[in-house]
């Protein structure tokens, strides 16, 4: 007569696998409120340019709306993780990039700040560094676009997750060249404006620290893929 077996791991995978989804689906969420920040951030740098520092203060409100909605959808999703204990050996990433979508709405705000600044107490008249500016925040938008892309493929379609993470880094590098072009038209044009230059400098460097958190968020979300896929 057979004995009858019976799976004690069968319980521990099964709630591995509850937590995962729970866990892509508040990852989800929060790339999802994450994007009204970015999409935020490209109409900042319009009003910037055009020096509208009325549109600018509405939209300073709305970015810092979307930032404090997003820091309480990671407090949610932290609090999870911490009931989870040692449950995932995944618990680490998901983590990492909570707080790297959270930092990354908190830098927007900061952004879209200081773009009032600047718009409020000078005119910014350099038609090289509106349009590089400009480039900078479109490129972003794209990065951010396929960081997006990739976490909500990353339960149904790990693979495809994995090359739309993949994409976010080629993004993130042609961020960086409009960067260093920036700075060096920044430094040859607004010398002779000291509060210009400093404020500017403050959002091109926040906008480039964006950039370099959505690719180390990428990153994240590549092993994870990697990760489903070898499990």
């Amino acid at each position: 007569m057979a004995e009858d077996y019976y799976d004690y791991d069968m319980e521990r995978r099964r709630r591995r696998s509850l937590a995962e989804e729970s866990l892509n689906e508040q990852l989800l969420g929060i790339a999802r409120a994450l994007s009204d920040s970015i999409i935020g951030l490209r109409e900042v740098v319009t009003a910037l340019t055009n020096v509208d520092d009325r549109r600018l203060r509405e939209l300073h409100r709305r970015v810092k709306e979307a930032k404090e909605r997003i820091e309480s959808m990671k407090e949610d999703a932290l609090m999870y993780l911490a009931r989870l204990g040692d449950l995932l050996n995944t618990g680490t990433l998901y983590r990492d990039i909570f707080l790297a979508l959270t930092r990354v709405a908190q830098m927007a705000e900061g952004v879209a700040y200081r773009s009032y600044l600047l718009a409020s107490n000078t005119n910014m008249s350099s038609s090289t560094v509106n349009e590089l500016l400009s480039s900078m925040a479109e490129n972003l938008q794209k990065e951010f676009n396929q960081l997006e892309a990739a976490i909500q493929s990353l339960t149904s379609n790990p693979k495809k997750s994995y090359e739309n993470a993949q994409l976010v880094t080629s993004v993130e590098d042609d961020v960086d060249n409009l960067y260093r072009r920036l700075t060096l038209a920044m430094y040859r044009e607004l010398r002779g404006d000291t509060v210009a230059l400093m404020l500017l400098r403050d959002i091109v460097d926040m906008i480039e620290d964006i950039a370099d958190m959505l690719r180390d968020a990428a990153e994240n979300v590549k092993f994870l893929a990697l990760y489903r896929v070898a499990h």
